[in-house]
């Protein structure tokens, strides 16, 4: 017969393993679409750096191949998910737009910076509920855009390219690694 302090202890670890799970499920989840971003950024900040006059245009085809392989991501993942992440997708792009039209960025490094630090702000908010492995990705990634920025100002699409884009791929496969 077990007794009420056996109960709790094994109550406990059972809602222990249940939480351990739940997070290792989530950085599975979530690992595909660090890798498939790390490498767009890579590539994005990359081509940005060799043909600055065409950064709008670069991002644009980048960011329509990332919401597409998300999309694809998602339809393996869960259905239903897709017209939640086309709606978020939409309200992040317009809220920078709202942003840049009210304070008006001075260069394109400005641009990618804020657009950098939202994302690396991304991943420690979606790591506060996920785990802490995506917190730390968050904060590689904000810390390692403000160096650049700071310290690489006339390189700082390649120091993006292959700082912040190495952090998204390592981040995603630290996360499958469970």
């Amino acid at each position: 017969m077990l007794s009420p302090n056996d109960a709790a202890s094994a109550l406990s670890e059972i809602d222990s393993a249940q939480t351990r799970s739940a997070t290792l499920h989530g950085y599975a989840r979530s690992s595909p679409h660090l890798i498939l971003w790390g490498v767009l950024w890579a590539i994005g900040y990359g081509l940005n750096d060799l043909f600055p006059a065409y950064g709008g245009a670069i991002w644009a085809v980048v960011i329509l191949i990332g919401l597409i392989g998300d999309l694809s991501l998602l339809r393996h993942e869960r259905a239903g998910a897709g017209w939640r992440y086309g709606v978020v997708a939409l309200t992040l792009i317009a809220f920078f737009f709202a942003v840049f039209a009210i304070m008006t960025p001075v260069s394109g490094r400005q641009i990618a910076a804020v657009i950098a630090l939202a994302v690396g702000a991304g991943y420690v908010l979606a790591g506060i509920w996920q785990g802490p492995r995506l917190v730390v990705a968050g904060l590689v990634v904000a810390g390692l855009t403000l160096a650049g920025f700071f310290l690489v100002s006339a390189h700082f699409y390649l120091w993006m390219a292959g700082v912040g884009g190495a952090s998204l791929v390592l981040a995603g496969l630290w996360l499958k690694r469970v």
